[in-house]
């Protein structure tokens, strides 16, 4: 039976620190929010067989090694989202093409290889009510173009409870 998965690319503690920082512009809007899991989605799959991707997703990481992204701007989502732009090159892009040599048909139209829409970046905020132009304002501010790196990979399905990892597989 077909489910909703997402494989992502989780990122080492050096560089959620960096988004900590550009996040922390939020205080100055008195916006709570809750710490950061960074990460940059592979892939969004609908109705897909978990256990398929699940197996296929174990050869895809076999032998590869943890890997640096460079990221480059702080952007607005057509979602509602602000987001950390990483760049669309070297192994993130090459890993993607490669991933999504199968099961693409599967996935979102924002995930799809075939529809050209994919753009690699960690969500910082997202709202349909706050003033994100001031917000993205004052993380422009805080923000550098900095190196990140890549140190795992992860499988997840949804469910009512929000997301369950079904594997992690450690890069380093």
């Amino acid at each position: 039976m077909g489910k909703e998965a997402y494989t992502i690319w989780v990122l080492d503690e050096k560089t959620n620190q960096e988004l900590e920082r550009v996040r922390k512009a939020l205080e100055v809007f008195n916006i709570e929010y809750n710490p950061i899991y960074g990460h940059i989605t592979l892939a969004s799959f609908i109705d897909v067989d978990i256990d398929e991707i699940l197996e296929y997703t174990k050869r895809f990481a076999e032998g590869k090694r943890a890997f640096d992204i460079n990221f480059l701007s702080i952007g607005l989502l057509p979602s509602y989202c602000l987001a950390c732009i990483a760049s669309t090159s070297g192994k993130l892009l090459k890993y993607y093409e490669e991933y999504h040599q199968q099961f693409d048909s599967y996935c979102n139209i924002w995930t799809k290889a075939s529809s050209e829409l994919w753009l690699p970046h960690v969500s910082l905020y997202y709202s349909e009510t706050e003033d994100l132009g001031s917000i993205i304002g004052e993380m422009s501010k805080r923000f550098a173009q900095f190196k990140g790196r890549v140190v795992r990979i992860e499988l997840s399905v949804s469910d009512e409870d929000g997301f369950n990892i079904i594997y992690s597989h450690s890069l380093e």
